[in-house]
């Protein structure tokens, strides 16, 4: 006889959970966790102040990863009780897709077009040039 705790938790009349649904890499119950209000910024004191975002970066779940990282509370710059952001768990871990996402949605903003420079795309020389 088993005694997984899954045998003994009914889905429908189990709440979401945004932190189990980064730990088992469970889309669907981010989804419903995220519709039922809760946030990916949410840090709990009782895992060092980590998010769910540092769990799954910690834990591989990429496919939470993935998902979250286009919600509006995903916050890849948020330090846990050691300084770390969820991209240092998942270097520690070994965690090179989940490094990718968390760093591509930290740095997102370098590679913006800001359009408060010329733009030299087009290698065309300006209209300035001596030549």
């Amino acid at each position: 006889m088993s005694n997984a705790l899954s045998e003994f938790i009914d889905p429908q009349q189990t709440p979401p959970d945004i932190f189990r649904a980064a730990q088992n890499n469970d889309v669907a119950e981010l989804l419903a966790a995220l519709e039922d209000g809760q946030s990916l910024s949410t840090q709990d004191p009782e895992r060092l102040m980590m998010t769910p975002v540092h769990i799954a970066a910690a834990r591989s779940s990429n496919d939470f990863l993935g998902v979250a990282a286009g919600h509006e509370t995903f916050n890849p710059q948020i330090r846990d009780a050691n300084l770390r952001v969820a991209a240092d768990h998942a270097s520690a871990y070994n965690n090179g897709t989940g490094h990718k996402i968390l760093t591509d949605a930290m740095y997102a903003d370098l590679f913006a077009p800001d359009d408060r420079y010329l733009d030299y795309t087009d290698n065309e020389p300006s209209e300035f040039h001596l030549g």
